[in-house]
């Protein structure tokens, strides 16, 4: 099926995407959501995002409840940075793209 193309996967979230355990968190996570035959096959990068929770629409605003109170109770010894930075950006507006981490998708092209 994919023999002969070439298939990119990009991440994009509010983590910092150079660190060691942010990465392997994300590409465990990735693997239970594609095929072994294409997560094998595929180029992966990793973004930073954004977000704004006052543009979230009710549901999504609801499901960031429910997430924020869950990792608030986790104790801070066993936080990872996902979680921490789950915690610090909550409720806040958030912009960490940077274009230039487009580069090497488009010289992968």
């Amino acid at each position: 099926m994919l023999i002969k193309q070439k298939v990119f996967i990009v991440t994009v979230g509010l983590t910092d995407p150079k660190n060691e355990e942010n990465i392997d968190n994300i590409r465990k996570k990735l693997r239970l959501q594609v095929s072994e035959e294409l997560y094998n096959k595929a180029e992966i990068f990793h973004l930073r995002g954004g977000i704004d929770y006052s543009k979230l629409k009710f549901i999504y605003k609801k499901m960031m409840g429910l997430f924020y109170k869950k990792a608030q109770s986790i104790p801070e010894e066993e936080r990872n940075s996902e979680i921490s930075a789950m915690i610090e950006t909550y409720n806040k507006k958030v912009d960490f793209v940077d274009f230039d981490s487009l580069d090497r998708i488009v010289q992968s092209l």
